[in-house]
């Protein structure tokens, strides 16, 4: 990536006449923009292309070239490609806008670059690029007019038209850039690629993208969880296609289309989803100012009611909600305001509100403890001085501590200036009340993203062991019949399997059999068709509800002729009889299915016939624990029914239980292609399955690499295989397993047996605590990325963590640093050094290439035990820091 978005020498080809030239303007671009490395313009005959020396052929370069930016025409690239790859250039940018439109076969030209470029071991980006710009750097690799200024934001752009709009918007606006990005096509280097650069890059604090697609949806939300917390991540998503959904099997699959599905990948990566493109840089502008407030408790000041309007309503949907101020701050406010005012939130400090009055209420409302954030609206009167009261107002801001401060100066050239008086005060300023609503929503929105996220979950299965065998042998007999489809009977076998209640049902073959099953299980019964190519029963009119003693018999044969008309041809495998008795409860519905882009999604919402009618439903991605499973009901209109039933009362603990049990499920096999339980029948103390639809995949999956992560998965599960045991000094045995989330309290109990000395040597700085925000940091963990090893101890009947050893993967996919500590209690007894074993035993099996320790002079015991591992010593440049190295890869060779 560096070869791309850092180049020292940058060559352009396919340079062509004209002034609007993309090749011509990318030169000239970068030879005003102050860029340092050198500048290659390259086309046949050589010559000067907008004052810049051009070569004839990259033969004719005198040194190594890192860029080659290809501006020609589409039918050149393979062949520009080739000589790129015989000058040993280490990247290329390909612009060729509309390519699909500019050749015969884009898929084959696209998959020919890709190919080449691999050989050849260049990184490519686009094509349909706009190229990028990196302000400090000088780099302006990009046609578009050169007109970038520095600043913290990162914007990735799928679309290159959308990305030269957005360069104009933020040039209107002053808005500065660490990277502008447009990306293109996606051949090569991707959103992945690019948040990991930016993730590590100094400059940026902040990255918003649009996007239309992902290419790889476990390596987007890998890289997207891994700095969605420490630099926001605004997302706008382009084409809201639920054609994916229309391929589903089941009701719940069909609801859990593309939007759905991408939702839900956001949330859980803890990203910031805007619903408009300028939306991206409201949000931006006010994380570069201010931290997102701590609640959605917003006070409006104004002065006039018509703005009020505006704002509350658009804080209506959700998000936030009016503050209600408090006694004291309303009066305050009174002091500066006439005799009869009305007091309030909105805050209506009148039409001709003086620069004072504002001061005053804002700074009032601040003061307040329970606001969270005030939006100051100013609308043009006669007797108004925006320019002065947004001076008022910018005094005031070093009062706002936590808080958020937001304004709207509505109006032209007189409002005007006071948005930029207050912009320059750190207050983002806004021309109309909602897009400032809006931001303070998604701000709020955002610190809930990340709170939910790394909440502490509760561990609700710790003696869950289902039954897998008997889940497997349903499926493996299932697939030597050749069927996908499983019956009814068998897909509550299944779920039986893995703790699922289900009702009991029996198989009929006849219609004597169906009637001695009715009475078995006792009238009034569903009687419900079974067979191998029938997914949906009702629309082939096999299932039949409520049927009474005389009626079973003719219900079958109902049935029966009811799927041969429907579907001609398909198997009569008898019927599912199952008794009707229902006690008070409520209908749900959950369910699972692959997407394309991200694997395997889990559904829940109204069951029954409301499934498909109400749309009610919320989608998330397994593994769940408690917390992802909580958030992903209370996402729904049913979960707040739910939570408002109270006769009788229904066990909602247990509704999370079961949707924990399900998401083991459907990640334990891969060869669940769709799941739908509907309804799951939810009741006082308990819930039971009335029927389930589940379809497999017609080929086996594709294994993943042994002990990795589940190819059917874009967030990995816990890895279980990594559990294992050893001994203390002393003889006493410790379980070394991987982290939890619900380790934080073990952590905290951690933390207390280090001494100042050992807390020194691994945070290289005294601390007297870890707070939660830092702790749950520590154990929440991305297992395709980084890996913690806890040692534990049993004492007194309950687990005491004593040690952690922790391998986190740098975004070069290549190495990874590594850290130990044990508890004082417990040194000097093998604990570090067999977690050091472990982790590097785990590097080795992920084809890392090398591992990096960094400590503090003065830890000898850490130097040593790297030491004795084939650790050396690496050069920093610090003299306060030393880092140790082991080759891997060179001891694999050896």
């Amino acid at each position: 990536m560096r070869s791309l978005f850092e180049p020292s020498a940058v060559a352009v080809l396919g340079i062509g006449e004209g002034a609007a030239d993309p090749g011509r303007r990318v030169v000239e671009n970068l030879a005003a923009s102050g860029f340092k490395g050198a500048v290659y313009p390259v086309r046949p005959g050589g010559g000067e292309v907008g004052g810049v020396p051009a070569a004839a052929d990259l033969r004719e370069i005198p040194g190594p070239v890192d860029l080659a930016v290809l501006a020609g025409p589409p039918p050149s690239l393979s062949g520009d490609i080739e000589a790129c790859g015989a000058a040993g250039v280490g990247g290329v940018l390909v612009l060729a806008p509309d390519v699909r439109d500019r050749v015969p076969d884009p898929e084959a030209l696209c998959a020919d670059i890709r190919r080449r470029c691999a050989r050849h071991g260049m990184r490519c980006m686009g094509p349909n690029s706009l190229g990028f710009i990196r302000p400090r750097l000088g780099l302006h690799v990009s046609p578009a007019a050169p007109r970038a200024v520095p600043g913290h934001l990162a914007v990735i752009s799928q679309s290159s038209t959308l990305a030269a709009a957005l360069l104009d918007h933020a040039a209107a606006r002053h808005v500065g850039f660490s990277t502008f990005v447009s990306l293109g096509a996606q051949m090569d280097v991707d959103f992945a690629d690019l948040v990991d650069f930016l993730g590590v890059d100094a400059e940026t604090r902040c990255i918003a993208l649009y996007l239309e697609s992902v290419t790889d949806g476990r390596r987007f939300i890998r890289a997207a969880r891994s700095f969605a917390r420490t630099k926001p991540l605004i997302v706008v998503k382009g084409g809201r296609t639920e054609a994916a959904a229309r391929m589903a099997f089941t009701h719940a699959g069909t609801l859990a289309g593309e939007d759905r599905v991408y939702d839900a990948v956001f949330r859980r990566c803890g990203m910031i989803r805007v619903d408009e493109v300028l939306d991206l840089f409201h949000v931006a502008e006010a994380l570069a100012k201010q931290a997102p407030p701590p609640g959605g408790r917003l006070a409006i000041v104004t002065n006039g009611g018509g703005g009020a309007v505006l704002a509350t309503d658009a804080l209506a949907p959700g998000d936030g909600t009016l503050a209600e101020l408090a006694p004291e701050t309303l009066d305050g406010i009174r002091r500066v305001m006439p005799l009869h005012w009305r007091a309030g939130n909105p805050v209506d400090l009148l039409s001709d509100a003086p620069a004072e009055r504002y001061a005053a209420a804002v700074a009032a409302c601040l003061a307040d403890p329970g606001c969270d954030g005030v939006l100051v609206v100013l609308a043009p009167h006669p007797a108004a001085d925006p320019v002065a009261a947004a001076g008022a107002v910018a005094e005031v801001v070093g009062r706002r501590g936590r808080k958020v401060l937001l304004a709207c100066w509505m109006g032209g050239e007189a409002a005007a200036e006071g948005r930029r008086v207050l912009a320059r005060a750190g207050v983002p300023a806004f021309e109309a009340p909602e897009p400032a609503v809006r931001t303070f929503r998604y701000l709020v929105r955002y610190r809930e993203n990340i709170r939910l996220l790394y909440e502490t979950p509760a561990n609700l299965l710790e003696d869950f062991r289902p039954d897998q065998e008997a889940a497997a042998a349903v499926f493996e007999a299932a697939r030597r019949e050749g069927r996908t489809v499983l019956t009814e009977i068998e897909g509550k076998r299944v779920l039986s399997a893995y703790g699922i209640p289900c009702r009991r049902t029996l198989l009929a073959r006849t219609p004597d059999e169906a009637l001695a099953a009715a009475r078995r299980l006792g009238f009034p019964v569903a009687m419900k068709v079974i067979s191998p190519e029938v997914v949906r029963k009702v629309e082939v009119g096999g299932r039949r509800l409520h049927v009474r003693e005389g009626e079973v018999e003719r219900v079958f044969e109902e049935i029966r002729g009811a799927l041969a008309q429907a579907a001609p041809g398909a198997p009569f495998l008898g019927v599912a009889v199952q008794s009707m008795t229902r006690p008070p409860g409520q209908a749900l519905a959950f369910g699972a299915r692959k997407d394309p882009t991200f694997g395997t999604v889990i559904v829940f919402g109204a069951g029954a016939d409301a499934l498909p009618a109400v749309r009610d439903c919320a989608v998330g991605l397994p593994p769940l624990n408690q917390t992802l499973a909580r958030r992903l009901l209370e996402q729904t209109r049913t979960w707040r029914f739910l939570e408002g039933c109270r006769h009788p009362a229904l066990d909602l603990a247990f509704l999370e239980v079961v949707l924990l049990r399900f998401s083991h499920l459907v990640t334990d096999f891969a060869c669940i292609r769709e799941v739908e339980v509907n309804p799951f029948y939810l009741r006082e103390r308990e819930g039971v399955c009335l029927d389930v639809r589940m379809v497999l995949e017609a080929e086996s999956p594709p294994r993943g690499r042994p002990g990795g992560c589940p190819p059917h998965l874009s967030v990995c599960p816990y890895p279980c295989h990594l559990t294992g045991t050893g001994r203390l000094a002393g003889g006493r045995p410790y379980t070394v397993r991987p982290i939890r989330p619900e380790d934080e309290p073990l952590m905290q109990e951690l933390f207390q047996t280090f001494s100042p000395r050992t807390v020194l040597m691994r945070f290289f700085q005294p601390l007297a605590e870890i707070t939660h925000e830092e702790m749950i940091r520590y154990c929440h963990v991305d297992y395709d990325r980084e890996i913690a090893l806890v040692a534990a101890v049993r004492d007194g009947g309950r687990e005491r963590l004593i040690g952690v050893g922790r391998l986190v993967v740098l975004p070069d996919g290549e190495t990874a640093e590594y850290a130990v500590v044990v508890g004082d209690p417990w040194q000097r007894q093998g604990v570090g050094r067999h977690l050091t074993a472990r982790c590097l035993d785990i590097a080795r099996d992920q084809g890392l290439a090398r591992v990096r320790v960094e400590v503090l002079p003065g830890n000898r015991a850490m130097i040593s035990l790297a030491s004795g591992f084939g650790f050396r010593r690496v050069p920093t440049g610090d003299p306060d820091l030393v880092r140790l190295e082991l080759d891997l890869r060179g001891e694999a060779e050896a």
